[in-house]
């Protein structure tokens, strides 16, 4: 039996608490408002070789977790296999001190904590870095803060001033029957008290449905049904195909499994998942590989153009966040990644004077969860057709590797820490106009929200921003695996869709770019030169600004023709779309000279006019390789036979190296020869409203930015046509009106 040093024995819950009233450090460890531990790490050790229980937890905490670089500030290379027991053990100075906190910060005071589930275990002093001057600025702490968790039992919540202390107990497999009732209370709870999830419509059911019987039923019943427009309550599944899946629905299979589907045969995902609905209480599932005819292209386009009404009206969609394919499952009790965890007892008086027993616990790293990094590092979030599955569904039963978790239109929570409070832990990006878009059931359900048409093209971009870098099995859904938004935003924005952009925003839309490097157009044909959807690679808004309306030198939408591969489906597959658009032009050369220092005058010793972003290369430049030349420098330059200026752009190196005169000489040897580019100014982007009340239009020198598409006119074509290349924008500084009056103002083609 162990017997608790005084120390140990003295530490309290309770006094603990009332420190975070004076101070709480969320991010690394309070200055004062702490309890002092052991005077040196020598001492704690020597508590635990005399059997002190406490003592002998940290001891074996320290030596199970590594110092980790992200964690240590100034890490050396010596260090990078050091466990924190040894640095501790290296220390100087390396008193103890324990303080509460909370793994679910939002900010840093505890009048925003609704949990404190952790103990912070802090060794040693601040590391003092200097910088060459007088001052000598201390940073943090030498060592990185030890987290020890807080555990109650799942039934005996414990609570002081309406801040829950501790963590539930987890119950390791996740199809338990304690999971099962959690989930149950979630889903009972969010359909009786939550206003904004509820559609008080019993939904109509996906064409196709299984029928995963009842709980009090065998699985006989199990089958695929036709619903012809039935209602009634059913789950959806969010999943990760992770390649081949048998059996699937075809034409040859569809009589079979709509008599009778055998479950033994199925992948592990989807017997899960019909273990799920049926403890939940839900008599159908739809699953797309048993739902969707996986051989008939007509039924796909079909009910791929349904996906807003499947996963928006569905009771709730079953997110597998880590089955990596449908063989993998999803109630799959999960391995520990390090050593077990182990605990010890304490006690705590309740706010009522009781004595509440909980547990101190130490987990390894690598077996620690929460939704935030559950959703950054999921396999089933870097998938391109679960963005939208995501964001349509109203509630998500979220099965992560070690436990639970429920998100809905009014909140997040986890099977350990119930609601998650506003910050770090919560999933996904919120997106919160589209998702009263996505929600309402008609026109004056949304116009009770008042919402504002600027606000839904801000977060669209970087809706489209985020659901760029994920991957699609087959290049062609790039579109159609966003179309269940799109087909519910078209109404809301008052817009005709152009394959990815809104015509009544297209002077914004236009100004996409690749988020740090090039934005290779992808083969075969799938979107247009001008529509973000022409890529793979993650793609960017330079920061919407609102539209104030058309300036006098701001591009006009002279016309717009899209031909979608399936007539009745405009947000799906396109054939062919261009844009005929009338605005001001400026001749353009593209070089593949490298600039040695951004801000070295260029030519004539003349600055840059501003910056360029190329969607790809050109190949053959021999200067370009190992070089970080991904943006370009923009100068003018004088055309000697015609009389008049063009853009020039050049490569711009980010190594600061200084450069001679000669080196910024213009090199025309460098000159795309075979190319012809034209500059085309899309809009003036300008912070404050340039309209002004007596009708006058005036662009603040210091603030408007020209914001223009780089083309390359369509090489072998009778016809005029270019297509996008790039994107550039001349700074505030280094135009003014007379020069933009120059350029030559032109309809052109762009496809």
């Amino acid at each position: 039996m162990s017997t608790r040093c005084p120390l140990c024995t003295e530490l309290s819950i309770q006094h603990l608490f009332e420190l975070t009233k004076q101070e709480v450090d969320f991010h690394d460890f309070p200055s004062s408002a702490y309890y002092k531990h052991h005077k040196s790490f020598n001492d704690l050790e020597q508590s635990a070789l005399n059997g002190c229980d406490l003592c002998q937890l940290i001891i074996h905490a320290f030596k199970q977790n590594p110092v980790e670089e992200d964690q240590y500030f100034g890490l050396s290379s010596q260090d990078e296999t050091m466990s924190m027991y040894e640095k501790a053990k290296s220390l100087e100075q390396s008193d103890v001190k324990v303080a509460l906190t909370s793994t679910y910060p939002y900010r840093d005071n505890s009048s925003s904590i609704t949990i404190m589930d952790t103990l912070a275990v802090q060794v040693g002093g601040f590391m003092n870095i200097d910088y060459g001057d007088d001052d000598v600025i201390q940073l943090h702490y030498e060592i990185p803060v030890m987290p020890l968790r807080l555990v109650v039992p799942p039934d005996q919540p414990i609570t002081l001033k309406n801040v829950r202390i501790g963590i539930s107990k987890l119950d390791s497999d996740l199809g338990s029957q304690e999971n099962f009732e959690i989930a149950r209370s979630w889903l009972q709870k969010c359909q009786q008290c939550h206003r904004c999830c509820q559609d008080n419509k019993v939904p109509t059911l996906p064409t196709r449905v299984v029928d995963v019987g009842t709980p009090d039923n065998d699985f006989i019943t199990l089958r695929v049904v036709h619903s012809h427009g039935s209602q009634a309550p059913f789950v959806a599944l969010s999943h990760c195909w992770g390649g081949r899946i048998e059996p699937v629905l075809t034409t040859k299979t569809l009589d079979t499994f709509t008599t009778s589907l055998p479950f033994d045969s199925l992948p592990a995902n989807f017997r899960d998942a019909i273990t799920i609905t049926r403890k939940l209480g839900i008599q159908y599932l739809w699953i797309d590989s048993l739902c969707i005819m996986q051989d008939s292209r007509q039924d796909w386009e079909v009910e791929s153009k349904k996906m807003a009404q499947i996963y928006g009206s569905s009771t709730f969609t079953i997110s597998a966040f880590v089955a990596e394919r449908s063989t993998a499952g999803i109630l799959n009790p999960a391995p520990t990644a390090g050593p077990p965890p182990i605990s010890v007892p304490l006690t705590m008086l309740s706010e009522q004077g009781e004595a509440r027993k909980l547990k101190l616990e130490w987990r390894h790293p690598n077996d620690r969860e929460d939704l935030r990094r559950l959703d950054m590092a999921c396999v089933l979030n870097s998938r391109g057709w679960t963005f939208q599955e995501f964001l349509l569904s109203r509630r998500h039963l979220i099965y992560g590797r070690h436990q639970i978790y429920w998100r809905c239109r009014a909140c997040q929570e986890s099977a350990e820490a119930g609601i998650l409070p506003e910050g770090d832990k919560r999933a996904h990006s919120v997106f919160d106009d589209i998702t009263a878009v996505l929600d309402a059931s008609n026109a004056s359900d949304l116009s009770a929200k008042s919402l504002k048409r600027e606000d839904l093209f801000r977060e669209y971009y970087s809706l489209v921003g985020e659901y760029s870098n994920r991957t699609l099995t087959f290049g062609s859904d790039k579109l159609p695996a966003l179309s269940g938004i799109t087909q519910r935003l078209h109404a809301s924005l008052g817009a005709r869709y152009l394959a990815g952009l809104w015509s009544s925003d297209i002077r914004n839309g236009l100004l996409w770019k690749e988020e740090t490097q090039i934005a290779r157009h992808v083969q075969p044909y799938r979107a247009p030169s001008w529509s973000w959807a022409v890529t793979d690679d993650t793609i960017q808004w330079d920061g919407y600004t609102t539209d104030y309306g058309q300036g006098p030198y701001d591009l006009e939408l002279v016309e717009a023709n899209v031909e979608p591969k399936n007539p009745s489906n405009p947000f799906g597959e396109i054939m062919d779309a261009r844009l005929v658009l009338r605005g001001r032009t400026k001749k353009l050369y593209r070089s593949e000279q490298v600039f040695p220092k951004s801000y070295f005058p260029g030519p004539n010793h003349e600055p840059s006019i501003g910056d360029g972003s190329w969607d790809e290369p050109v190949d053959g430049c021999s200067r370009r390789r190992n070089l970080d030349v991904t943006t370009a420098l923009l100068y003018i330059h004088d055309v000697d036979d015609v009389g008049d200026d063009a853009i020039l752009s050049v490569w711009r190196q980010y190594d600061w190296v200084e450069a001679t005169i000669e080196e910024t000489e213009i090199q025309p040897a460098c000159f795309d020869q075979k190319n012809e580019y034209l500059a085309l100014l899309v809009r003036i982007s300008s912070k404050e409203n340039p309209f002004k009340k007596d009708g006058t239009v005036t662009y603040k020198q210091d603030d408007a930015r020209l914001m223009c598409l780089a083309l390359r006119r369509v090489v072998g074509r009778e016809d005029e046509v270019y297509e996008r290349v790039g994107m550039l924008w001349v700074r505030a500084d280094q135009w003014d009106v007379g020069w933009i009056e120059k350029w030559e103002l032109q309809t052109t083609t762009l496809v």
